[in-house]
């Protein structure tokens, strides 16, 4: 048997996490949002998920005019089908790297999609039934796995990058002492 008391500090922890992170969306007394970074990234990964279903809808029809009657392998197809309009969204959604604003964002957006698109396979296993596990995974290898890995694969290392290069808040803040 469970020990209760153990039990209730378990409990107690969840719910203090539970309500740090959901206080993050909450507002603040002045009507702001206190994390204005989750909010705009929560956004955006709708907005990538747009770019995504648009680069597929645009470029798939005419990659299966296109390679349907070469009679290439079935498999290379549907590789093609997966990785050309991801790689076209990625670059299309890279542009964001030169606006300006918080660059936390495009990394923050695939993570929030990664999360979206997560459970969305687990509800559909759920209404679908294990016996469809197979084409489910398949669908979503296609679909989902190649936008989430180009995009996650170039945002993170930018934004990394970026984070290495910029200035430190010591340095900013006293340009005139020396080094």
């Amino acid at each position: 048997m469970a020990n209760p008391i153990r039990q209730k500090e378990i409990d107690e922890r969840v719910g203090k996490f539970a309500d740090k992170f959901w206080g993050a969306f909450q507002m603040t007394e002045n009507g702001r949002v206190k994390s204005t970074i989750l909010l705009y990234s929560f956004c955006l990964c709708w907005v990538l998920l747009a770019l995504y279903g648009g680069c597929y809808a645009l470029i798939n029809p005419w990659l299966e005019g296109l390679l349907g009657e070469s009679g290439a392998p079935v498999w290379l197809i549907s590789l093609l089908q997966a990785l050309l309009p991801s790689a076209a969204g990625t670059a299309i959604a890279s542009l964001a790297w030169l606006l300006p604003g918080d660059k936390r964002l495009l990394p923050a957006g695939y993570i929030w999609l990664a999360l979206l698109m997560l459970a969305c396979l687990i509800g559909l296993v759920i209404l679908m039934g294990l016996e469809y596990a197979g084409i489910i995974l398949q669908f979503f290898a296609m679909f989902v796995l190649a936008p989430l890995a180009l995009g996650l694969g170039s945002s993170l290392p930018a934004y990394y990058l970026y984070w290495k290069k910029r200035p430190s808040a010591g340095k900013a803040a006293r340009p005139w002492k020396r080094q």
